[in-house]
């Protein structure tokens, strides 16, 4: 589970600077953003550009990762504890987690051009951020969950118009709850 959402998220660094490349051939260029469920599926820059689908995927795994532990509790059947007590098995999956996700990070270049590292630590705590960081017309540390008050913020130069952010605040309530709209 944790190689799979490394992986997701090496593939979403290149999908992040795949936008960042198109803004810096168009930097007039705003990328209009589709209505509703259209987010996850439509044609032109956006489709090109956006990580809606991709961040999606990404909320499930880190979901699936950190519910393992719970997981190994509710349902000892599904596993080969090998006589260990349920328990025992879930906290020394939870302490291997801790362990290992510290240990992996993705790269991702700044808007300054600089390179800000991440570890998958930091990826979890920034869950919620995810909800919303899909959008290409924001700069690539908003993508990347950075706090608008912190350092790693500082090279931002651009956000979405306000009405795309007021979009993405109502389609929120999918990332969350992790469900597609139904078109």
């Amino acid at each position: 589970m944790l190689a799979a959402l490394i992986e997701q998220l090496e593939t979403r660094v290149n999908s992040v600077n795949n936008g960042e490349a198109y803004y810096r051939r168009n930097p007039r260029n705003l990328i209009a953003m589709p209505n509703g469920a259209a987010i996850f599926q439509t044609v032109g820059p956006w489709e090109d550009y956006a990580t809606p689908s991709r961040d999606m995927r990404l909320l499930i795994a880190i979901n699936v990762l950190e519910d393992l532990p719970g997981k190994i509790l509710r349902h000892p059947e599904l596993f080969l504890l090998n006589d260990r007590d349920p328990q025992q098995a879930s906290d020394e999956i939870a302490q291997h987690h801790t362990k290992r996700i510290r240990e992996h990070s993705i790269r991702y270049t700044r808007s300054d051009g600089s390179i800000r590292e991440l570890s998958l630590a930091d990826i979890l705590a920034r869950k919620p951020a995810f909800e919303a960081a899909y959008n290409p017309n924001d700069c690539v540390e908003f993508r990347w969950g950075a706090l608008p008050d912190s350092e790693e913020y500082t090279p931002c130069n651009r956000r979405a118009p306000a009405a795309q952010r007021a979009k993405m605040e109502q389609y929120r309530i999918w990332f969350r709850e992790m469900r597609r709209p139904i078109y």
